[in-house]
């Protein structure tokens, strides 16, 4: 190539660089390459394939080329302040860390040997080390904006978070175009919760980096905190779209799909990001969310395990394992959990809310003591903790009898989070309208032509906090029965639209007779995975109290159990509760009021049209007062033969997710009898929408 061009070995290698610098990466290979094939001791071309390869994300051919480089020049102090660099990149401390000092013992007025050994002990987590390395950097050079960059990041390590951000800011100053400063200094704000000043900052970085995947999935997570779901979706799809190989674009993105309520595309999404990174604590603290929720405790269990061995300070994953454990009734193994997290957090609000929920709670205690300090400076909060800590306080307060206080607290809890949410009250009453003309006597006498024979479904509809969860308990505690909990999916087997949406009502004008057959068999199908042996499954979906014709219609031999609560009671319970993604009626009184209405008019509608038996009902007041006579008949209901198992329902171990975690874990009591009276004078609203609207049989 050379002797028919006369070009020499220098020409080449300088065109290389000029190719190397303007990101025309194939033709620099293409050049190093036959220079190191006429010449093969051209220890700089190996350099440079080295640093192409490091560039491509290629760590393994990186490091080879790099070996060659330093054998054939080993008192080459550049390409040892390089190779340190990629070897800390590759994962390989040991190599990099003497690599490192052999750079720095070479170069000792090189900034950059110095700042790359800083990043080895950095690593490593030696932070007192690494500071020392750039500090030496900074002698040398006091403009080195890496280095500054990257005493940033200690600082941010030592909890620092102003003087990260000072320091960020520094580099920046020096060093305009350093997409990594920038992506750090809109982390760091993220993290001291500084959204406004961050999102300014991002947005005006984007419009320099407009293809800067890192700055588009801080941009989504700045949108995850502040709640806009959609925008922050956006973003992380983009960051992937300009390069897919990140894992913590998938997390992200996998976070989004799960807080709106789409659990199976966030594991797809998760799934993905532990693929691309293994060792990603993040990619299996989020993979262990989404598994948990889909009811793979064990493999979640085993997720959040892996996160801490891999980040032993992420107090996420510490928490979450509580919550596990809370809800298996393993309450000490959850409160050591919680402790732990506790002592690790520099942000202790998360790992005191939850440890509040476990005390007994007195004027004395120490985390009600913390907690109630944490009320002069809640303005400052984000506003999902000032949600948290309202609530949080609420039941505190009404643990210990303060009353008006508690319902102070529940009252600004739900307006803040009224204001995170979308819902529109009307779209109730349509739906409501919807379902009432679809579910008539001809639809329902039709639809039983697409019915399957399937007797394992026992459903559990009525009010949220109606009591569905103690009803599920006492079925549970049946050896034929087992209790599936909360499940979307005859609502998303039959309801599901193009758009992704559900909506059972639009959804059945549109399908045929064997698609509804096929989406019986595939609810029985979906219900049963949770249980293969058992002879019964509990889908206790309260919300399911809408779709009572259609289960009566295509499930014939499935049983439905409705449970009914004085009007108040429930209310005041929903509305005193933080729910997960779900029951978004619950932070106004109207609106709460309005969704009950609701709720009565489809009872009212499946009493007249459906046969008299269609579903057996039972009243909270009256289970509490006679549980034995109660369950007796909930069970004969059933078909099931009596056990005294049923009466002990709260001995179990079985899983439970719902706010009820905690009471089912004890034997049935009646303080929650009339509740609401102790709140009445704040109920008003409530009250007048509600009016007369009971469930009567």
């Amino acid at each position: 190539m050379y002797e028919q061009k006369q070009i020499s070995v220098q020409d080449a290698y300088t065109q290389g660089l000029s190719h190397y610098e303007n990101g025309h990466l194939k033709q620099a290979v293409g050049l190093f390459s036959e220079i190191i094939r006429v010449a093969p001791r051209h220890a700089a071309s190996h350099q440079m394939l080295g640093l192409i390869a490091y560039r491509m994300g290629q760590f393994e051919p990186a490091v080879a080329a790099f070996e060659q480089a330093v054998r054939l020049q080993p008192g080459n102090g550049a390409f040892l302040t390089n190779f340190t660099e990629i070897l800390r990149a590759s994962g390989r401390l040991d190599q990099a860390l003497e690599a490192g000092a052999q750079a720095v013992r070479l170069a000792p007025g090189n900034p950059a040997a110095h700042s790359n050994l800083g990043l080895v002990y950095y690593d490593r987590k030696d932070l007192s080390q690494a500071k020392t390395s750039q500090d030496r950097a900074l002698a040398l050079d006091p403009n080195f904006d890496r280095a500054i960059n990257n005493l940033g990041s200690i600082a941010r390590d030592e909890g620092d978070l102003g003087k990260a951000s000072e320091l960020y800011r520094k580099a920046l100053r020096i060093n305009p175009g350093s997409t990594e400063t920038a992506n750090n200094l809109v982390s760091v704000l993220i993290e001291a919760e500084k959204l406004a000043e961050a999102g300014e900052f991002a947005k005006a970085r984007l419009k320099i980096s407009p293809r800067d995947a890192e700055l588009h999935r801080n941009f989504g997570r700045l949108l995850v905190l502040q709640n806009d779901l959609d925008s922050a979706e956006a973003c992380f799809r983009t960051s992937i779209d300009i390069d897919s190989t990140k894992a913590d674009s998938f997390v992200g993105l996998s976070q989004v799909l799960f807080e709106k309520n789409h659990p199976k595309l966030a594991l797809i999404e998760a799934e993905q990001a532990l693929r691309l990174d293994p060792d990603n604590a993040a990619a299996c603290h989020q993979l262990a969310l989404v598994e948990a929720h889909l009811g793979e405790v064990e493999k979640a269990e085993t997720l959040h395990k892996r996160a801490l061995e891999l980040k032993p300070e992420m107090t996420a994953s510490h928490l979450a394992l509580g919550h596990l454990a809370m809800e298996q009734g393993k309450f000490e193994a959850a409160r050591q959990r919680f402790e732990t997290a506790a002592e690790l957090a520099d942000d202790k609000l998360s790992a005191l809310i939850a440890l509040a929920r476990l005390e007994k709670v007195t004027e004395n205690s120490e985390v009600f003591q913390s907690l109630e300090a944490v009320s002069s400076s809640v303005e400052t909060l984000l506003p999902q903790k000032a949600v948290a800590y309202h609530y949080a306080m609420g039941d505190c307060y009404e643990r210990l009898g303060r009353y008006d206080e508690a319902f102070s607290s529940f009252e600004k809890g739900a307006r803040v989070k009224r204001g995170l949410i979308s819902y529109d009250p009307n779209e109730i009453d349509q739906l409501t309208d919807d379902l009432i003309a679809t579910f008539n006597r001809s639809t329902i006498e039709r639809l039983r032509s697409c019915a399957i024979s399937s007797a394992k479904p026992i459903f559990i509809v009525g009010m949220p906090r109606s009591g569905t969860t103690l009803t599920e308990s006492i079925l549970d505690a049946h050896p034929d029965v087992f209790g599936a909990g909360e499940l979307n999916d005859l609502q998303n087997v039959f309801g599901r639209l193009p758009d992704g949406t559900t909506n059972v009502p639009r959804a059945l004008r549109s399908t045929t007779a064997e698609a509804l057959t096929r989406c019986a068999e595939d609810y029985v199908e979906a219900l049963t995975a949770h249980s293969p042996n058992a002879v019964h499954l509990v889908d206790k979906m309260p919300a399911n109290f809408q779709l009572i014709g259609l289960i009566h219609a295509i499930l014939p031999n499935a049983k439905i159990i409705h449970i009914a609560r004085e009007p108040m009671d429930i209310c005041l319970s929903c509305y005193t509760r933080l729910f997960e993604r779900s029951q978004l009626h619950s932070y106004d009184q109207q609106e709460l009021g309005q969704y009950f209405n609701n709720y009565i008019r489809l009872m009212n509608h499946w009493r007249e049209t459906l046969p008299e038996h269609a579903f057996h009902n039972i009243h909270y007041e009256d289970l509490v007062d006679d549980i034995d006579g109660v369950a007796r008949g909930m069970i004969e209901y059933c078909g099931l033969d009596w056990t005294d198992a049923c009466l002990e329902f709260y001995s179990g171990e079985r899983r439970v997710r719902t706010a009820s975690v905690q009471q089912v874990r004890q034997p049935l009591y009646s303080s929650s009898k009339a509740k609401w009276r102790r709140y009445e004078r704040y109920l008003q609203p409530l009250m007048e929408t509600v009016g007369e609207n009971r469930i009567r049989f």
